[in-house]
């Protein structure tokens, strides 16, 4: 098993922006806002989301996306965010890791590890962030750092879960504060 080179993992990604001896830099394509403290998480086998006043909301039509001002910029108020993130393949021979940039972490900013990214898995998948102050983020820096890590021997077969083939959908009313 061995961490692949940045060449060959940003093959594996539809847009990076750099390119680093051991992975690909990542720009989000869609950052959206988790609902508050008013909201209850709902997981139940295939259904996911969040209960709100009572009422049930799918994951993504309960999120607000966030949209940059003018000159390119994110105003993101404190709270719990999800990025979109470029279309990406794991091949059967790897497994792929999404890192936070260590400059996001230098600055406070909080990325949750969510989960390994399986064999076979292709979509534009999410990451989240919590911001515990307000920051201004412009629409081309990077968030995380994409990895792929050889596998042992090939996966038989590849991932075939809920996410498999997921796009950057996002809910119908967008946030600009």
């Amino acid at each position: 098993m061995a961490v692949w080179s940045g060449e060959r993992t940003a093959q594996q990604c539809e847009k990076v922006v750099k390119v680093n001896p051991n992975g690909v830099d990542v720009a989000p394509l869609k950052v959206f806002r988790l609902p508050d403290g008013d909201a209850t998480i709902f997981l139940q086998g295939k259904k996911r989301g969040y209960i709100v006043e009572g009422r049930f909301i799918n994951q993504d039509a309960a999120k607000s996306e966030m949209v940059p001002d003018a000159g390119g910029f994110y105003s993101l108020p404190p709270g719990t965010y999800e990025i979109r993130l470029p279309k990406v393949s794991i091949p059967l021979s790897a497994t792929g890791f999404f890192y936070p940039r260590s400059t996001m972490t230098r600055l406070g900013i909080l990325k949750s590890q969510t989960a390994v990214w399986d064999s076979g898995y292709e979509g534009e998948g999410s990451q989240v962030f919590h911001f515990l102050l307000p920051a201004r983020i412009h629409r081309d820096e990077t968030w995380v750092q994409f990895v792929l890590m050889g596998n042992e021997s090939d996966a038989k077969a590849g991932y075939s879960g809920h996410y498999q083939g997921e796009k950057a959908a996002g809910p119908i009313l967008p946030r600009t504060r």
